[in-house]
């Protein structure tokens, strides 16, 4: 499993931790914290900033653009926000998990400490390991306009959600053009990665 760690959580210790579980790189990550098998979004915050983050606004920033730009991504909060030295209304605390879950339709996972992430973290990366091994069934879903049919092809290829299926499409402009695409034609596309390109090449011509 690999994760790649954003260089502004460097000093959280994190970095080393993760790394008796995971091949871990650190660089600068666009979004979130910890990105997971090039798949998983990590937003990961303690008690507190997330108490911070909500009265500077940057919170609800910060999930729209995990939500818009990641394909699965997830909000860890490490420590209980309602038990901090800040005196915040739990209504407001409560409101804000809430929105995020509904509103946004990001998930919201607590953590008590550093150890405690990274044991989550490592569960998560395992569990989407076993996942992408399975074929999904997708429930039947039979779409009937043109430009959700297409999604819906491009969704069937590895590691490819609905918001990178759209990317796709935009930047080819037909599945066709997709299909044939070569590697290095394919990382052009914002959040398609080496080893992305290479996984859905290889689904293509095997």
């Amino acid at each position: 499993m690999r994760v790649i760690v954003d260089y502004r959580e460097e000093s959280s210790g994190m970095a080393e931790l993760l790394s008796e579980h995971y091949t871990v790189e650190v660089a600068t990550l666009p979004y979130g914290d910890y990105l997971i098998n090039d798949r998983l979004t990590v937003e990961r915050k303690t008690a507190r900033d997330f108490l911070v983050s909500i009265i500077d606004l940057r919170l609800f920033n910060q999930v729209a653009n995990l939500k818009k730009n990641c394909s699965y991504p997830f909000l860890l909060i490490e420590g209980n926000p309602y038990s901090t030295d800040l005196d915040f209304d739990p209504r407001a605390i409560r409101g804000a998990i809430l929105s995020i879950q509904t509103a946004w339709q990001v998930p919201v996972v607590f953590s008590g400490s550093k150890e405690d992430s990274v044991e989550v973290m490592v569960t998560v990366g395992r569990q989407d390991d076993v996942v992408t091994d399975v074929v999904p069934l997708r429930g039947g879903y039979r779409p009937k306009k043109l430009k959700t049919r297409q999604l819906y092809l491009l969704q069937g290829l590895p590691d490819v959600g609905p918001t990178l299926a759209k990317r796709l499409l935009n930047h080819f402009h037909s599945v066709g053009r997709v299909m044939n695409a070569a590697v290095d034609e394919l990382t052009e596309v914002e959040g398609v990665g080496k080893t992305r390109a290479g996984k859905i090449r290889e689904i293509l011509d095997y």
